[in-house]
């Protein structure tokens, strides 16, 4: 029986079941769940929120934030961060001054940067990850663990400026928050809770770098070294939003690595295992990944993240009554107060809007990938992200060996958590003797 036969024999009274199979075939079966929505029901209204899958559709549930706001979420990011921040927030009282602040924090001049920096952390993660498995006689080592996560804190120490933070407290305390403002659609309160407690512990460790930077930011010659530099010695003109005070630049920092360091990791990974499961691509993404071509060989990461996005959706809260998708055969009402989940993994496949969406392309228009999330909210760190995740795929496959084991084997492990934990990979050389 397909998805939608099942779900609409089950009484609409039971809110419950109906929510539960839709949970559990979403899990297990997401991508043919999705194109089935897509095909005969494209605004699907649930017990848990209208879901939308049609690129169009989708595309105008994230450009119309007047309409849909983060009201989802947005509280218990706050709560988590113990003060405000742009991604929790609509409108221009406070969105569009902080927006407009971050991308000068975090320009797209970085990129060149950001990437060399990447790559020498990265050749030195894989140097030491190498040395400790020939050591213990073992032939791979942890992706993810030994790789990935360190990588993306290390970056975020280097370019953000989070100084003296060990790299495994930045990946811990930051995915527990990301687990219980965006993965937690129950309000499990142990989750919730965690999630506040590491929000008020990044929170005071934080504190503390910007005490100890205040006694003297930039390099020698005055330039700014980090983020965290750049953030300091900047001054608003007199009316143009709150004030940059200590607090404010706190929160911001904190949301930068909320919304970076289990993300950069993830994709790090996913987009290798993608490859990895198209032998094809991967032999020629290894080729380009030698070259001087690197918006070529970039072009294999996102596709290959298409395919596995980070966020595949995000929930918006419809404040007032809209109508969407006006004037289409699926033009429907909402309600204000409705809950509606916006599909980016769906809308990537919408085969009215993509051409041929299954197939791998590398050269695809990038309107037709929002792994970087799209409209008022897409990643304010599109730019560092767009150096640092290709990069950090790119040193790896530049390394003879370095590669995910076949089959099962090289499944990732959730380890009963919403994020890929373990990926074993080869090392590429032998063990000492």
């Amino acid at each position: 029986m397909d998805f939608l036969a099942e779900y609409d024999a089950i009484p609409q009274t039971d809110a419950a079941l109906r929510v539960g199979l839709l949970r559990q075939r979403m899990k297990t079966e997401g991508p043919a769940l999705l194109r089935e929505l897509r095909a005969r029901r494209p605004v699907f209204a649930t017990p848990v929120g209208v879901f939308v899958t049609r690129m169009p559709d989708v595309v105008e549930v994230l450009s119309t934030p007047d309409v849909f706001t983060v009201g989802v979420y947005g509280p218990t990011l706050e709560e988590a961060l113990h003060g405000p921040f742009m991604l929790a927030r609509d409108g221009a009282d406070f969105h569009w001054h902080d927006r407009a602040h971050a991308q000068l924090m975090l320009p797209a001049e970085d990129f060149a940067p950001v990437r060399r920096l990447t790559a020498r952390l990265a050749d030195h993660a894989l140097d030491r990850a190498d040395r400790a498995a020939r050591a213990e006689g073992r032939t791979t080592f942890d992706y993810i663990q030994e790789y990935a996560a360190p990588v993306a804190a290390r970056v975020a120490s280097e370019y953000l400026g989070f100084t003296d933070v060990p790299e495994e407290t930045l990946h811990t305390l930051s995915q527990r928050v990301q687990w219980a403002v965006f993965v937690n659609p129950d309000r499990n309160p142990e989750v919730h809770a965690s999630g506040v407690a590491a929000g008020k512990e990044l929170h005071d460790l934080v504190a503390g770098v910007i005490h100890r930077r205040r006694a003297g930011t930039g390099t020698a010659d005055g330039t700014p070294r980090d983020v965290l530099d750049r953030m300091l010695r900047t001054v608003l003109p007199p009316g143009t939003g709150p004030e940059l005070d200590e607090e404010r630049i706190n929160h911001q920092l904190v949301g930068y690595l909320i919304g970076y360091q289990q993300n950069a990791t993830q994709c790090a990974a996913t987009a290798l295992k993608e490859l990895a499961a198209r032998p094809d691509a991967l032999a020629e993404a290894e080729r380009l990944a030698g070259g001087d071509d690197t918006a070529a060989f970039d072009g294999y990461v996102w596709e290959a993240l298409r395919f596995h996005p980070f966020v595949p959706s995000t929930p918006r809260l419809c404040v007032r009554d809209h109508v969407l998708a006006a004037g289409t055969p699926r033009e429907t009402p909402l309600a204000a107060g409705t809950v509606v989940h916006a599909h980016m993994a769906s809308a990537m496949f919408d085969e009215t809007a993509v051409d041929d969406p299954y197939a791998f392309r590398p050269d695809r228009t990038p309107v037709h990938n929002l792994v970087l999330g799209h409209g008022a909210h897409d990643c304010v760190g599109k730019y560092p992200a767009r150096a640092i995740v290709p990069e950090m795929v790119r040193r790896v496959l530049l390394r003879p060996g370095v590669r995910p084991l076949p089959g099962p084997e090289g499944a990732m492990d959730y380890a009963g958590t919403p994020y890929p934990q373990h990926y074993t990979v080869t090392t590429g050389t032998a063990p000492l003797s």
